[in-house]
């Protein structure tokens, strides 16, 4: 009983803080007001900073400038995504950036010091986002660090994270290297906030996530039944369950993945995959049954979406 206690406190404490907007910038923005600085779809291209990191790492910088020897500089950002309602436009959904519950940076963080020296300077903000300055490293080693420190990420789970995740959480690194790309501070900073490498923690759908009641195993009057579709309906259309485009063929590295008789009972199709998660269109994505039973014969967690039945049908007639 206290344990169960202690697990909804650190859910209700992590609910509490995701509900902050996140209101950090790329580097390159930095030095412009808050007030006027453009909301822009290019910043899904850039690693974001807060103001008092930035502040923080343009000192480091300034106190190893001028040089003459390589540096290198990572960026790391965590932020948590939510598809907001708007009530003016009907079914219309529009996605928010918040910033990450508390103690998740510190379990990230975890995995970046294995693959790193312990005498590299990290900058750590609160629980938005990090820096790291590698001194005396060059392009070609920063971009092994990079790739050492995005695969030790890419260990995490959204089920493992404590407590469980239960929003869209992503995590976006950016490199720089002086004095390639750039000669200055600046331009050093500018680089570094591109977006290099971006890892996307989904947390597996589950009947608790999507506030829907499992049916019952008794049988159901005809009256029972309109009630419960209605019910369902309802729920699919406050959800906004993702679309999705589908191709015209899908490649072998994801049909393997789940059985052609499972595909054709359930209605449903693998389009993508993220690491351990396995994104399916499904002809019903709130059907959580069809989600559990998909997730314990693949063995991965199970992102469903939506699509067009006519596209979905046509892959299904191909086969696999």
């Amino acid at each position: 009983m206290q344990q169960k206690r202690r697990e909804n406190e650190a859910h209700t404490k992590q609910s509490v803080l995701v509900s902050e907007p996140c209101t950090c910038s790329p580097p390159s923005l930095q030095s412009i007001p808050a007030g006027q600085r453009e909301n822009s779809a290019d910043h899904d291209q850039m690693v974001l900073i807060p103001t008092n990191l930035h502040n923080r790492l343009r000192a480091v910088l300034d106190s190893l400038f001028p040089r003459s020897q390589p540096l290198s500089v990572l960026l790391l950002h965590v932020s948590q995504w939510e598809q907001t309602h708007i009530p003016a436009q009907g079914l219309s959904y529009e996605r928010q950036r918040y910033h990450a519950p508390p103690g998740l940076l510190e379990q990230i963080l975890a995995n970046v010091r294995r693959v790193i020296r312990i005498d590299d300077q990290l900058l750590i903000h609160e629980d938005v986002g990090a820096a790291l300055v590698l001194p005396n490293v060059d392009q070609h080693g920063a971009y092994s660090i990079l790739e050492r420190v995005y695969h030790s990420i890419g260990l995490l789970q959204a089920e493992t994270v404590i407590p469980p995740l239960t929003r869209e959480t992503a995590i976006t690194l950016g490199i720089g290297t002086y004095p390639d790309p750039g000669e200055t501070t600046e331009k050093l900073l500018y680089h570094t906030g591109v977006v290099a490498r971006c890892f996307t923690l989904r947390p597996a759908i589950t009947a608790e996530l999507l506030a829907i009641k499992p049916v019952p195993a008794q049988k159901h009057t005809q009256r029972q039944q309109s009630h419960w579709k209605q019910q369902k309906r309802h729920n699919n259309a406050s959800l906004a369950v993702p679309f999705l485009e589908l191709p015209q063929l899908l490649p072998k590295r994801l049909t393997h993945l789940l059985p052609y008789r499972l595909a054709l009972e359930l209605r449903c199709a693998p389009v993508g995959r993220n690491h351990h998660y396995l994104t399916v269109a499904m002809l019903d994505p709130l059907d959580t049954e069809a989600v559990h039973r998909l997730c314990a014969v693949t063995g991965m967690a199970i992102f469903p979406v939506s699509c067009k039945k006519e596209d979905l049908n046509a892959l299904l007639e191909n086969g696999w």
